[in-house]
């Protein structure tokens, strides 16, 4: 940096250091006076609303790509504290005021200096400047961009008491915004169970969401940030003529205003958690800042209204958006959907045990076979199944491993069906060994990278069993914390945890006890999740880190592999195996990583060398009975490619059942061009798709009605030979039957689904 780039001017001797990050509190400096501090900063507060640009021509309006109150997530909800002002990296931020340097802290990508009320974030710090030196607006050079960033985040307050940087009559000046936000894609739906609700047919509890798009620069320019959140967010209640208001929540219908940044506790009453992202802002406008809300249409009568909802930015341009709409009392409300325990062999039969869907309507359940997690059959319905059942024998599905799922049914005619069950699987594939597979994996609904109230990973899980030709039943953790499951009924357990953590526990204390027994008795045990070290080992009781060392025979190293590929061990049954993961059917963004302890090996390393699988066998505890156990610190469902999982559970089996050799690697090439897979099916917001390409080619995924038309393109492009996966979220479909076809050098292959929007 050049001495040109150095402008400042001493004022008093450096003194203290402190931390913070771009989206946390700043600590204040110890060194300098609390009182001091706040005094200065009430000053400046009065006598210094506006201010100029920290980036050349300071007098000059500049592009916004980040505004205050924004989302950021869905990894690591929390709400945007500061002004996002592009600028290329390494180049120069200047003080936007005169003040003192109260906080420096020169590392990593979310490196700051704090000027009193401001902090210049993504800044490597001018070497020049040191705690206590002055600074002085359009002189001083706080720092440059840091390489990769290609912005400055500014924030305007004291730690925790941020405000907006382009408030109105404040912040940066020149700022002129003549352009609205853009509002679309409103949504309905029925608060309880949150079944989406057509506009036409709103009943009870409505909760209301809508996208905003706030447009801070024309069309065109470079870095404009054209998927802002809003400043202003509200909703009011009209009549059809649209010339009385019927409903009027918060301050003149406004719900949210971000003139200050609120707790981040609240992030997901603001924005929908199932559709909001970073580059994609959409509110839950019915809800108030610090608890859930409604629009309780029972307070009105059966009839026709209008919605409006709207968004302004902070210059007073607002965007309404106007949806008719018709209250009914006509029941269109399904009942709770069930959960399912289990799915097990009582006397070569396949029997299901389910609990929940209490509702004074309940006609039955309905239950869905198939064996191959695409294709699925109505086996059951609610008169065969009445609703004060909560077990049934299954027919059989044809296929060696098959696959359940439950669904609630009211009396309505027609019937009202509850969205589905988890879904559980259960195979007699006439081996010696029978396996059970315990689905702990109960983070869901925005807590996790799992946003869903129910999954299919059991299922997937049950897959990779099937292709290895073991046989096995599947139950909810639940059923064995409870004891109606005896684990020593069973050859081997399969535990799985997906990305389950601290708030719904890996292994409760009952579960601990259960395992140990099971253990301690010789019993063979496979667990696969990316919290489990975080869980027992960072955050758990002495009892939580004993259960971790001592039978799980991991030490916790870390919460972030930081690698998303996996290697065998050589000398080990894993060796040659290689995969990714991570990616599908959910982003796992911490996987953890382990030492073994006394007696356990590594048998899976991170493509940084870091180990992400440890097996052991021996005895545990008080047992004189050998037993083994193999923990893998991802989720096991993530694993890309069902072959390729397929292969990591036969050679889990091996390693569990003593096998003295590897086994074979799996060909992960498949052979036929196909659509192999369409889960789950009914389906209510996400569609998850399995491709399996022989070659590379160009293929399309393309989305028909009943009436052959094309209705939606889910991808287009090159793939190369190999399995793939997509994700499908229907927009602006109604719910009923769609096919889904894979197309591709004259070669097609088709799904049927059903979208219960």
């Amino acid at each position: 940096m050049s001495a040109s780039l150095l402008t400042y001017r001493p004022w008093i001797e450096r003194k203290g250091e402190g931390k913070t990050s771009c989206h946390s509190s700043f600590p204040l400096s110890s060194t300098l006076p609390f009182l001091l501090l706040l005094l200065m900063f009430s000053q400046q507060a009065a006598a210094q609303t506006q201010y100029p640009w920290p980036v050349p021509p300071f007098d000059q309006q500049h592009v916004i790509s980040g505004v205050f109150g924004e989302y950021r997530g869905p990894s690591n909800p929390h709400f945007h504290d500061g002004t996002d002002v592009p600028h290329p990296d390494g180049q120069p931020i200047y003080a936007v005021a005169d003040a003192r340097v109260t906080d420096i802290d020169p590392n990593g990508i979310n490196a700051y200096v704090r000027t009193e009320r401001f902090a210049y974030v993504h800044v490597v710090p001018n070497p020049g400047l040191a705690l206590g030196d002055s600074v002085f607006v359009g002189e001083t050079i706080i720092g440059t961009v840091v390489s990769g960033q290609g912005h400055v985040h500014f924030k305007d307050g004291l730690p925790g008491s941020e405000i907006n940087a382009i408030r109105p009559g404040g912040g940066f000046m020149p700022y002129d915004d003549p352009w609205p936000p853009v509002v679309s894609d409103v949504r309905f739906k029925l608060q309880e169970t949150g079944q989406r609700l057509e506009a036409d047919a709103l009943t009870g509890g409505v909760e209301i969401t809508f996208h905003v798009e706030e447009v801070n620069a024309p069309s065109g320019s470079t870095g404009a940030g054209f998927n802002n959140g809003a400043y202003i967010v509200g909703y009011r209640v009209l009549s059809r003529d649209q010339q009385t208001v019927i409903h009027l929540p918060g301050d003149d219908g406004v719900q949210f205003r971000f003139d200050t940044i609120p707790s981040d506790a609240y992030v997901h009453y603001v924005f929908d958690p199932d559709q909001a992202s970073t580059s994609r802002h959409v509110y839950r406008v019915t809800n108030q800042l610090t608890q859930l809300d409604v629009w309780d249409t029972s307070e009105v009568p059966p009839g026709d209204y209008t919605v409006e909802v709207f968004a302004e930015d902070t210059r007073g341009n607002r965007t309404s958006a106007f949806v008719d709409v018709t209250v009914t009392d006509i029941d269109i409300s399904p009942p709770p959907a069930p959960t399912l325990l289990a799915i097990t062999q009582e006397q070569g039969l396949p029997t299901a045990m389910w609990t929940g869907s209490e509702a004074d309507d309940l006609a039955g359940f309905r239950v869905y076979g198939s064996s191959d997690l695409s294709n699925w059959l109505p086996v059951l319905n609610e008169a065969e199944v009445p609703g004060d059942t909560r077990s049934a024998v299954l027919p059989v599905v044809d296929g060696s491993d098959i696959y359940y799922y439950i669904a609630a049914a009211d009396s309505t005619i027609p019937a009202n069906v509850s969205s589905p069950s988890d879904v559980y699987g259960v195979a007699d594939m006439g081996s010696s060994s029978h396996v059970l597979i315990v689905d702990g994996f109960d983070r869901t609904e925005g807590s996790g990278s799992w946003n869903e109230p129910v999954h299919p990973f059991a299922a997937l899980h049950g897959q990779a069993l099937g292709a290895a030709h073991y046989s096995f039943d599947t139950v909810a953790n639940e059923q064995v914390a409870s004891g109606a499951i005896d684990l020593a009924a069973y050859d081997a357990v399969v535990w799985m945890l997906g990305d389950e953590s601290t708030a719904d526990e890996t292994f409760s204390a009952t579960e601990q006890q259960v395992v140990r027994a099971y253990l301690d008795g010789g019993g063979k045990l496979f667990v696969s999740g990316s919290e489990i070290g975080w869980d027992l080992g960072s955050r758990g009781s002495a009892a939580d880190k004993a259960f971790l060392n001592d039978y799980l025979k991991v030490n916790y190293a870390g919460d972030d592999s930081e690698s998303y590929t996996v290697g065998g061990l050589e000398g080990t049954l894993f060796e040659g195996l290689a995969f990714g993961y991570g990616t599908s059917p959910y982003t796992e963004d911490w996987p953890d990583y382990f030492t073994p302890t006394a007696g356990g090996i590594a048998i899976l390393r991170y493509g940084n060398g870091r180990t992400a699988g440890v097996a052991y066998a021996g005895t545990f505890g008080a047992g004189t009975t050998p037993g083994k156990v193999a923990v893998l610190g991802l989720p096991f469902e993530t694993i890309s490619g069902s072959s390729t999982r397929a292969d990591v559970m036969q050679r889990i089996m091996a390693q569990l059942f003593g096998q003295p050799t590897p086994v074979e690697t799996v060909d992960v090439v498949p052979e036929r061009f196909a659509l192999s897979a369409a889960y789950p099916t009914p389906f209510r917001d996400v569609l998850h798709l399995e491709l399996s390409i022989p070659q590379i080619r160009h293929v399309r995924v393309v989305v028909y009605d009943v009436l052959g038309r094309s209705v939606a393109r889910i991808s287009e492009g090159m793939l190369s030979a190999g399995h793939h996966k997509l994700t499908w979220q229907p927009e602006g479909l109604a719910r009923g039957t769609y096919f889904i076809r894979l197309e591709g050098n004259g070669v097609t292959d088709t799904r049927t689904v059903t979208y219960l929007r």
